[in-house]
């Protein structure tokens, strides 16, 4: 009987772990969005943010695996309600929490300055399903939409379907990064499962890649299993720019 059990067991296991063909490996997100103060651009959220990236390498210990990015609206359905989005990307918990605690207790003086007021701020993990190719230019190009899952098909089931295309994709010549974007802490209640994001290194990068997507990819299996997986909508664009390397 005990032998059977463990039998039972193992094979229980082996199930568990063959029922995914893709492992996530997750990372953490910060997103703060909202307005400039009066009499302040972009130009000045810039300039901050060079004063920022300063402040941070004179902590490096703490805020050397972070990487921060600012977003500009592009295609938008309301350019008024916001005019930036700052991205702070960790690889964990433990380094988010860090320059959470490091920023709380010592960067009073510097965010006293900062020349935007933010309206919401946002926790959220992240599953990369690919990365862009090629160097990041000076300016990159994203494209989020808000994602419900079909009935009964599960965040992995998800995952693994991107996962394929992503493989297909970059097969064709595709140069896009992806990833889903879940579990947010900061944004209220949201009728989505996940956000889904589209990225390129520059905008030209991604018009190729949308092409190449009509082209060679449309009417493929993999693209076509994504019809099964979720529905998407409420599109946005953003032009990026990455201020602050991880290290």
């Amino acid at each position: 009987m005990k032998n059977l059990l463990i039998i039972l067991l193992t094979f229980s296991v082996y199930l568990s772990a063959e029922e995914y063909e893709f492992e996530p490996t997750p990372n953490k997100a910060e997103y703060y969005s909202g307005n400039f103060n009066k009499g302040k651009d972009i130009n000045d959220l810039y300039k901050w943010a060079d004063k920022f990236v300063e402040w941070t390498d004179d902590r490096s210990e703490v805020w050397n695996e972070m990487e921060t990015v600012i977003f500009t609206p592009y295609y938008s359905n309301d350019l008024q309600a916001t005019d930036f989005v700052w991205l702070n990307l960790h690889p964990n918990s433990s380094s988010q929490y860090r320059t959470v605690e490091n920023w709380a207790k010592y960067g009073g003086k510097l965010f006293s300055t900062i020349p935007i007021t933010n309206s919401r701020v946002t926790e959220v993990w992240q599953w990369p399903v690919s990365s862009p190719d090629g160097e990041i230019s000076d300016m990159g190009f994203v494209r989020f939409t808000d994602c419900n899952l079909m009935e009964d098909v599960s965040m992995r089931e998800a995952f693994d379907a991107y996962k394929r295309f992503a493989i297909k994709a970059k097969s064709t010549g595709d140069t896009m990064g992806r990833k889903m974007i879940m579990s947010p802490v900061g944004a209220g209640d949201v009728d989505f499962d996940f956000v889904y994001s589209l990225y390129a290194n520059s905008p030209s990068e991604y018009g190729k890649n949308v092409d190449n997507y009509g082209e060679n990819l449309m009417d493929t299996p993999e693209a076509e299993a994504l019809n099964n997986i979720a529905e998407c909508g409420n599109g946005r664009s953003y032009t990026t720019v990455r201020v602050k390397e991880a290290k």
